[in-house]
């Protein structure tokens, strides 16, 4: 079984969501310790960071739920 087309898309939609915000706070909160004034670069690197970090993990759950319900309605099938 696989997820829908639009169910993939807001479960990425979210997770971009989340993982942008994360970012920017981790960036906002690094650079006010760093106590540097301009803060733009380190703030887009917490964010494509944290963001792909976010969406590689979520298309390997992504694709393990998807198995993983295969083959319990296989087995549920067979029983």
């Amino acid at each position: 079984m696989r997820f829908s087309n639009k169910t993939r898309f807001l479960i990425y939609i979210t997770v971009l969501i989340f993982s942008t915000y994360i970012g920017y706070l981790l960036g906002n909160a690094f650079c006010i310790a760093d106590s540097k004034p301009n803060c733009l670069t380190d703030i887009l690197i917490y964010i494509s960071i944290v963001c792909l970090s976010s969406l590689i993990g979520t298309y390997v759950l992504v694709n393990l739920s998807e198995k993983s319900i295969t083959e319990w309605n296989q087995d549920l099938e067979e029983e």
